[in-house]
């Protein structure tokens, strides 16, 4: 089947349609929730292994990275599969990206909280619903 009698199937869009609604309000009830979950001290140590050693149990630390390691690989291949639908596909590629594990993720995030516009905007969110703010990292 190609790809214009995949576009001219109703079905097909209808349940594209619904799969479309589905994430864009998902991404608006999860985003907040996530940002919310961050400990304040989680950008404060140089790797996120670090982080993980001193928190919490190390086999923890690399069970929950496997089963977002396939959650993310699920949602890459759900994004290929929504690229029909302008924007959410895209939207879902980069979502599996940053639930992903990839090498040198930790220190871009690190990198993009030290962004004076982005911290202020994450703790005053934080702040507004009684979180911590989150701690700089010093290196």
């Amino acid at each position: 089947m190609d790809i214009l009698n995949l576009l001219q199937n109703e079905t097909f869009i209808f349940y594209a349609a619904i799969f479309s609604v589905l994430f864009f309000f998902t991404g608006i009830i999860l985003i907040p929730y996530v940002i919310l979950k961050i400990p304040h001290d989680y950008f404060s140590y140089s790797s996120k292994k670090e982080y993980f050693s001193r928190k919490r149990d190390i086999a923890v630390y690399y069970m929950k990275m496997t089963l977002r390691n396939a959650a993310a690989l699920l949602l890459f291949f759900l994004g290929i599969l929504l690229l029909v639908v302008p924007g959410q596909g895209l939207l879902t590629i980069l979502l599996s990206f940053l639930l992903a594990d990839i090498p040198g993720k930790y220190k871009i995030e690190k990198y993009l909280i030290r962004k004076q516009k982005i911290y202020n905007l994450l703790n005053r969110f934080r702040q507004k619903y009684g979180k911590e703010s989150f701690i700089l990292p010093e290196d």
